[in-house]
């Protein structure tokens, strides 16, 4: 009589793996965090960059146009809004979407 293992059948690859193996597969994992990191402050320096010159932008037409012509000013700003109302509206919208998949 042949004996039978009872439970789940176990993966081959677990009884080839080494410890170079996991090492490797830890350097990896430690590799991939590494970029994460690096992209997640990429992408804050850029944000950082676009605000300021948003900013720049607004102070120096605010400066400029109150002096000169103050319904153009309006007219901008107003413009301005409702651009960021889109724009917010937009990735709430795709925040939405992307939940309900």
């Amino acid at each position: 009589m042949s004996s039978h293992k009872i439970g789940p059948m176990q993966n081959p690859l677990t009884q080839k793996l080494t410890s170079q193996h996991i090492d490797k597969i830890l350097e990896i994992s430690e590799k991939d965090d590494e970029r994460v990191f690096k992209d997640a402050g990429e992408s804050r320096k850029y944000t950082l960059i676009y605000i300021v010159i948003f900013s720049v932008l607004f102070v120096f037409l605010t400066v400029f146009l109150v002096g000169s012509d103050v319904e153009l000013y309006k007219e901008i700003v107003k413009l301005f809004a409702i651009f960021l109302g889109g724009l917010g509206s937009g990735f709430g919208i795709k925040g939405y979407m992307d939940r309900n998949k």
